[in-house]
């Protein structure tokens, strides 16, 4: 399989962002689960799938088969990030959370390291910056040294950019689930800052926008210059403003973005129960 590198619209460009799929076989219901909210997405005639991490539970192989199997089969094209649970394995899912263990494993070849897309609209040209954030046998995420560069360098094209990554860069409100964030967020602001405050005059900066997976709930937050969206799962959700773990009843969901020519894009959030 090959990441699309350069894709054009002739109006708006809609992106369906799917994240926290957690297929295994030990819950088989959550690749239900993803086939309806795919079904649902699918319905907005999106121009890109866009998949933020924990696709599969411990990196089983016949999964990654069957989930490329399925995005292939819609004609959509799609990028593919890898989560924390994409690079781990989980051992004693029947315990509380804090007492499991997660052991490395190698992210399959098939998950983004780090890519551009450029969006030809009629009259503007957006960019899509797609970085692994996961680390082999942790839960908490990290940009190294690269990643870093890669942005600085792609940044500095100074077009309208969405920034995709598994882990939110900035809490949320919920501690248990903010303890294992982008650990090295400061120096993801940092350049993201620089690019806007030392290479362009300030009528020439765009607004960034970045999207994740990984917290299982919908939030929009501004932080400088920038606006995070983060995304709900098509498995369980998470309740908000918690301090521990704990499960919502909330429906699966997704999250809709629309990139416009005005370099501002709209955005939405569809659920299982959403009325049609």
């Amino acid at each position: 399989m090959t990441h699309p590198t350069h894709l054009r619209a002739s109006s708006d460009f809609v992106i369906a962002q799917l994240s926290d799929l957690h297929l295994s076989t030990h819950i088989p219901a959550n690749a239900d689960k993803f086939l309806k909210v795919l079904d649902i997405a699918l319905t907005y005639e999106p121009n890109l799938l866009l998949l933020t991490g924990d696709l599969v539970n411990d990196g089983k192989a016949n999964l990654y088969n069957w989930l490329f199997d399925t995005l292939d089969k819609t004609h959509i094209a799609y990028l593919c990030l890898a989560g924390n649970h994409d690079l781990t394995h989980e051992l004693g899912h029947d315990l509380p959370f804090d007492e499991r263990q997660f052991l490395p494993i190698t992210k399959d070849d098939r998950l983004i390291d780090a890519h551009r897309l450029i969006i030809e609209l009629p009259h503007t040209t957006w960019q899509i910056l797609a970085v692994n954030s996961a680390i082999n046998g942790q839960i908490h995420g990290r940009l190294d040294d690269d990643k870093l560069a890669f942005l600085k360098t792609h940044l500095a094209y100074n077009l309208p950019t969405l920034i995709a990554l598994h882990h939110h860069p900035i809490p949320v409100g919920s501690a248990w689930i903010d303890k294992h964030m982008l650990q090295n967020s400061d120096e993801f602001w940092a350049t993201l800052n620089f690019i806007n405050q030392a290479t362009y005059a300030s009528d020439t900066i765009h607004h960034l926008h970045v999207v994740c997976g990984h917290v299982h709930q919908a939030h929009l937050l501004q932080h400088d210059n920038a606006t995070l969206y983060t995304c709900p799962a098509t498995s369980v959700q998470f309740s908000p403003h918690q301090d521990d773990f704990d499960i919502d009843k909330t429906a699966s969901g997704f999250r809709l973005l629309q990139l416009h020519d005005n370099h501002k894009p709209n955005t939405w959030v569809k659920r299982l129960n959403d009325e049609p």
